[in-house]
């Protein structure tokens, strides 16, 4: 009992320090779908081919970037979408902090999705990686186990997810005993293996099918769970475990990818982490693993705290300063002092920026300025300066990884 109490208040306090990501954590990606459209973005963009073909088509470039990543991508275009919004008569829209981060989460979930699976590719593995010997087509296995005509009609991919790793224990008990080895997935192999067993599901629908997951919800969960009681995420959390925020960008695949992840790593997190630390094998509903996957997946577009000092350096690089005055410093040609800016949330920062792009190209053109192209990483070091720049010093040796 006391173990239990100590874990939940260890899980508050987690709550209260836990990092201040780049983005906050979008709720319902699907939003920033409707402010796409409704900010006429879709009139110079298209999304699978429908909407404007001025600009490239958003659901099929890659933007599996952070969220600053993307905001960088949005500047270095920034010269050419005026041009092209001149062309064609649109106004440029302006965006509040809220909805940059939600039209940038909406591009980041567009590859959030699982292909179809191939049934003959899944009748093969099945039986490669043992499944068959348990599960039968249809009656009942050796120790019971579902048959495949058993599963509802309406299986989905998080279903499966769900119902593979709540039996993870009992399974690794019987292949222990048949000394058979623990299969692991890899790529689509899952889907296949679902795609199979779809042509057999003759069993009465039930909630098989969950809602869109949910970031937010999500990291709640994982908390809950005691996930984090052996993982950290981008260096707040218990010493040792993997830093789930350090390998963030190994999560940017479909949720069933994901889930293949966890399941291959389900052995060491039984017989080391779990065992070690005498804390139970979690469970899931098909909502909440739809919501932990979502989470995951969504790390690596919050990411991790630029560094200040390498902001610096590229404020000055770039030119920044020659206009902009920050921390005491700069301004020459232009006085722009962005000291309202300092412990702003990043999201308030770039969309500033946004808000702004049009001035600053006029007067960057009379001044003579070039256009500064961001790298990766850029973004983040520069907000992470112009949010705390006296205290640059302090992020030495902190930055991404």
């Amino acid at each position: 009992m006391r173990k239990s109490i100590l874990v939940i208040i260890a899980a508050y306090l987690l709550i209260l320090i836990s990092p201040v990501f780049v983005h906050a954590l979008p709720e319902d990606p699907a939003k920033g779908g409707l402010l796409l459209a409704g900010k006429g973005c879709l009139k110079c963009h298209s999304i699978k081919g429908v909407g404007g073909t001025i600009g490239p088509d958003l659901g099929v470039v890659d933007l599996g970037d952070t969220g600053l990543d993307l905001a960088a991508k949005m500047w270095n275009h920034t010269p050419a979408m005026i041009e092209g919004m001149k062309k064609a008569g649109i106004v440029k829209p302006t965006l509040t902090a809220e909805e940059f981060s939600q039209i940038t989460a909406y591009l980041y979930f567009l590859r959030f999705k699982d292909v179809p699976g191939n049934a003959n590719a899944g009748r093969y593995l099945f039986g490669l990686k043992g499944c068959s010997s348990c599960h039968p087509v249809s009656g009942k296995g050796r120790e019971g186990e579902r048959a495949l005509d058993d599963f509802p009609r309406n299986i989905s991919p998080v279903f499966l997810s769900q119902a593979i790793w709540n039996h993870s224990l009992q399974m690794m008990a019987q292949m222990l005993r048949a000394g058979r080895q623990w299969p692991t997935f890899d790529g689509t192999e899952m889907m296949d293996i679902l795609a199979f067993i779809r042509s057999y599901a003759k069993g009465q629908e039930e909630p098989a099918l969950s809602r869109p997951g949910n970031p937010v919800e999500g990291r709640r969960i994982f908390e809950k769970k005691e996930c984090v009681s052996c993982h950290s995420v981008f260096g707040e959390g218990p010493a040792g475990g993997i830093d789930l925020g350090r390998r963030a960008e190994a999560f940017y695949k479909s949720p069933t990818q994901i889930a293949s992840d966890m399941w291959n790593n389900a052995p060491e997190m039984l017989l080391v982490r779990i065992a070690r630390s005498q804390i139970t094998m979690p469970r899931f509903t098909s909502n909440e693993m739809a919501d932990v996957l979502a989470y995951l997946y969504s790390l690596h577009y919050v990411g991790g705290p630029g560094n200040a000092e390498k902001g610096e350096a590229l404020f000055s690089k770039l030119r920044c300063s020659q206009c902009h005055r920050v921390g005491g410093k700069g301004g020459k040609l232009i006085y722009i002092d962005l000291s309202k800016l300092q412990n702003q949330d990043p999201s308030e920062i770039v969309a500033d920026i946004w808000d702004h792009s049009m001035q600053m190209r006029k007067l960057m053109g009379i001044k003579g300025i070039p256009w500064p192209q961001l790298k990766k990483g850029d973004m983040a070091d520069l907000v992470q300066y112009i949010r705390n720049p006296q205290n640059k010093k302090k992020q030495e040796g902190k930055g991404k990884n």
